[in-house]
Order: C-alpha cells, then sequence, then structure tokens
C-alpha cells in the first residue's frame, strides 16, 4: 500500500509539473475593443456573352448571354473586447439568355434553344463575430462569422417561342445557419480588408413552380456542409469607427 501511494503521489506530482512546465506561447491580447462600430460591404459584377462558340467538339454553335450582380452591404458593432454583432444585407439578381447550343456526347445528342431565366434573391443576416490575434500583430487577425441566414425571392425561366412558348415562375425560400472564418487586414487604423469562407454550417431551401398558370410544383433540399465552400469566398473592405 505504501509502495502505491508514493507510486501515485510520484505520477502526480511528474504530471503537474509537466503540465507547469508546458506553455504553448498563446498569449491573448484585445485586437478590436469594446465600443467601435464598423460598416462595409462588397459589389460583385459577372457578364458574359457567346457568338456561335465552339469547345473540344462538345459544345456547338453556341450563342448566350448572361450576368450576375451581387450587392452585400454589413455593419456591427463590438459589444465586448474581440466580439461584435451585426447585421448583413444581399441582392443577388442573375440572368442567362441560350439562343442556341448543341451538345454531343458520342451517340447521345440535343440541342436547346430560346432560353431565358431571370433570377433575384434577397437575404438577411444577423451574425455574430470573433476576433483572434495573430501573436502582438495589430493589423492582422483572424475573423469567425457564425450567421443566421433568412431570404427569398422569385424568378421567371421561358422556354420556346411563338406557339410553343412556355414560361414558369419561381418563389425561392431560403434559411441557413453558417460558419465563415477569414482574415481581417487592417491597411491603416480605420480601414481594414476582410475575406471569408463558408466552412460548415446548415442550409435549407424550398421552391416552389407554376408553369403556364396551370401545373404546380415544389422542390424542398437541405443539409450539413462540414467542407470549404469555394463559392462562398467573400472579400470586402470594412471601415471602424
Amino acid at each position: 500500500m505504501l509502495l502505491m501511494a508514493a507510486l501515485v503521489a510520484g505520477g502526480t506530482a511528474s504530471s503537474a509539473a509537466a503540465r507547469e512546465k508546458f506553455d504553448r506561447g498563446i498569449t491573448v491580447q484585445t485586437f478590436m475593443p469594446k465600443g467601435m462600430w464598423f460598416f462595409g460591404g462588397n459589389i460583385s459584377y459577372t457578364q458574359h456573352n457567346n457568338d456561335d462558340f465552339k469547345m473540344f467538339g462538345l459544345l456547338k454553335d453556341f450563342s448566350s448571354r448572361g450576368y450576375t450582380f451581387a450587392v452585400r452591404p454589413m455593419a456591427g458593432y463590438s459589444f465586448a473586447n474581440n466580439l461584435a454583432a451585426g447585421v448583413a444585407f444581399t441582392y443577388e439578381r442573375t440572368m442567362l439568355q441560350i439562343d442556341n447550343v448543341s451538345l454531343s456526347l458520342g451517340d447521345l445528342s440535343f440541342d436547346v434553344s430560346d432560353y431565358y431565366n431571370i433570377e433575384h434573391v434577397y437575404t438577411g443576416t444577423i451574425f455574430l463575430r470573433n476576433y483572434i490575434n495573430l501573436g502582438n500583430s495589430r493589423r492582422f487577425a483572424l475573423i469567425n462569422d457564425l450567421k443566421l441566414q433568412l431570404g427569398g425571392g422569385q424568378g421567371k425561366m421561358i422556354t420556346g417561342a411563338d406557339s410553343d412558348l412556355s414560361g414558369t415562375y419561381t418563389k425561392i425560400y431560403k434559411l441557413g445557419l453558417v460558419c465563415s472564418p477569414g482574415v481581417a487586414v487592417f491597411i491603416n487604423d480605420f480601414a481594414a480588408v476582410e475575406a471569408t469562407i463558408g466552412v460548415l454550417g446548415f442550409q435549407y431551401k424550398r421552391t416552389e413552380q407554376t408553369t403556364d398558370q396551370i401545373h404546380h410544383g415544389s422542390r424542398q433540399t437541405s443539409g450539413a456542409n462540414f467542407k470549404i465552400d469555394i463559392f462562398s469566398i467573400a472579400l470586402g473592405m470594412t471601415f471602424y469607427l
């Protein structure tokens, strides 16, 4: 019994000494002080125009045009050191018009013509942000946004022409809880460039369609994402007051 007690005491003392000697050198400093207001966002626009485009013998006579426009303003307030909360709003509008395209896959081939689709979606976001300093730097920091998103929108798709004309009206509803880590780089005392990317979260989307004012249908999708989503990369400018 005495020997066992001595071994236990020795092991406890050794583990305690090891814990005391081990130091990761991580220091928590105030990167974003309490009481700071910030606002910013980003705007993006892309456009394409194809005229009788061909690719690898698969696509032929590809004639189309379209664009994607998005604006994302945001504002927030740091209610504690390195902690902030805020709101954001996103408006996205996409348009695609295909005059003609021929796709050939060996014995399988088909043509698409007279296709037009336009869609716009509004999304409101409430977010909680955490700043993590990188060493003693006051210019670079890691950030992590936890976002609760609620959105909706409308779309219209038209196919065919003349007597074969068909139209589909779409309503869109979205709900999401997303975690978006990133980095903030201050270019001066009051302005920073920030980049975030979606890593994990939950998304739900419901789409309701009415075709030719007669046929009705709906579709629901949901799922949890635990991987890097390259399509959610956001780069913007933020100003601090």
